[in-house]
C-alpha cells in the first residue's frame, strides 16, 4: 500500500497547486487514494470508527475474531515548533486521528472546533486528547491525520498550522518500548510520543468519588501507564480544583481507553498539587490484565474515596466493513 501511494505522490500533480507544504501535498493524495480504495466498504472520510470499546469485556469474540495483537498506545501530540511568522500563544483547533486496518475510518484522539479552540503556548504545547476511542492495532500500517488550524481575529485571517499524514508499521519488536514520530511541515513541527504495546488487551478505565470531596485548593491529574513502560503515562483527566462529576459520581474523563499486554499490569494513580504550595499527594493501584472481566480497586486522595474500574476486553482482528455488518 504504501508503494501504491508513493506511485500517486509522484504523477497528476497540478502545475498550478502550491508545493511549498509537501506535507499538505501527500495528504490530499493520501485522502484521494483513501477515498478510491475505501469509500465503498467504508463510507465518508469523515466517518468515525463504528467499533466500540468493552466490544468483548462480556461476551466471548466468535471463534478466531479476536485475541491479544499488537497495538498504540498514544501517549502526547505536542506541537514542537511553529515558523513562518506564528507566535506563541496560539488558539488551534481541527482533528488528529488513527485509521487502522479494521475499517480505516478515523478513531478520533484530538478534535476541536473553531468555537472550542485549544490555547497552547511554548511551555505548554501539548493537545489536551480524548481518545483513541478504541484500541489502535498495528496489524498493516497505522496512518495518523493530522489537520489543524490555527484561529485567528476572523475566520479568513485562520492559517493551517499542520496538515499531514504519516503512518507507523510493525516493528517487529518482541517488547513494548516507545518511539517518537516528529513531522515538520510549512508553519510547524508536530511529536507523537508513542508506546508500541506487544500481545496486548484493550482496557476501558472509569473513576467514580464514593466518598469525600475533592479538598479545596488542590489541582488534580488522574492517569494510567502499563508496567512495562513505567516512564510514560497516559493522562485520562487533569483539571482545577473542581472535579468534573456526573449526578452518580462519575467521573468525566477526557480519555478512557488504554492498552496493556495481556500478561501485563495497569497502574492508575490520582494525584492532587496544592495550588498553594505545591505539596503532592497521591495513590496508586495495580491490575492486572486479563482477556476479558472487570476489576475494581480503591483509591483515596485527601479523604476523597474513589472507585476505579478497568474493564479489559479482547481486539477485533479481522476487518470490519460495516456496510455489510450494522451489530456493532
Amino acid at each position: 500500500m504504501e508503494e501504491d501511494i508513493e506511485a500517486m505522490r509522484l504523477k497528476d500533480i497540478d502545475p498550478t497547486e502550491d508545493l511549498s507544504d509537501w506535507e499538505a501535498v501527500e495528504a490530499k493524495r493520501y485522502r484521494e487514494f483513501w477515498e478510491f480504495l475505501w469509500a465503498d466498504s467504508f463510507g465518508s472520510w469523515e466517518d468515525t470508527t463504528p467499533i466500540l470499546p468493552m466490544r468483548y469485556t462480556d461476551e466471548k469474540p466468535p471463534r478466531g475474531t479476536a485475541y491479544p495483537v499488537r497495538t498504540l498506545q498514544v501517549f502526547s501530540v505536542r506541537v514542537a515548533a511553529i515558523k513562518g511568522g506564528l507566535d506563541w500563544p496560539l488558539d488551534v483547533y481541527g482533528i488528529v486521528a488513527a485509521r487502522d486496518s479494521l475499517d480505516h475510518n478515523r478513531n478520533i484522539i484530538f478534535h476541536r472546533t473553531r468555537d472550542n479552540c485549544q490555547t497552547i503556548d511554548k511551555k505548554n504545547p501539548c493537545l489536551r486528547l480524548t481518545g483513541p476511542t478504541r484500541a489502535v492495532v498495528v496489524v498493516d500500517p497505522v496512518y495518523f491525520e493530522v489537520n489543524l488550524r490555527v484561529k485567528g481575529r476572523t475566520e479568513s485571517e485562520d492559517r493551517e498550522l499542520s496538515n499531514l499524514v504519516f503512518y507507523y508499521h510493525d516493528s517487529g519488536s518482541s517488547e513494548s518500548y516507545t518511539i517518537k514520530c516528529v513531522s515538520t511541515s510549512k508553519l510547524s513541527t508536530v511529536t507523537l510520543m508513542l508506546g508500541d504495546i506487544v500481545n496486548s488487551v484493550e482496557a476501558t478505565i472509569s473513576v467514580r468519588v464514593v466518598g469525600g470531596e475533592w479538598p479545596e485548593g488542590f489541582q488534580g491529574l488522574i492517569s494510567v501507564n502499563t508496567a512495562s513502560i513505567d516512564a510514560k503515562k497516559v493522562e485520562l483527566l487533569a483539571f482545577g480544583d473542581k472535579l468534573p462529576l456526573a449526578a452518580d459520581g462519575m467521573i468525566q474523563l477526557s480519555r478512557h481507553v488504554v492498552s496493556v499486554e495481556a500478561n501485563g499490569e495497569l497502574i492508575v494513580s490520582v494525584m492532587a498539587t496544592s495550588l498553594e504550595d505545591q505539596t503532592v499527594e497521591r495513590d496508586s493501584e495495580a491490575f492486572r490484565a486479563k482477556k476479558a472481566s472487570r476489576s475494581m480497586r480503591m483509591l483515596e486522595v485527601h479523604c476523597c474515596k474513589f472507585e476505579v474500574t478497568a474493564a479489559c476486553s479482547l481486539v477485533q482482528n479481522l476487518p470490519h466493513f460495516h456496510k455489510l455488518t450494522n451489530d456493532v
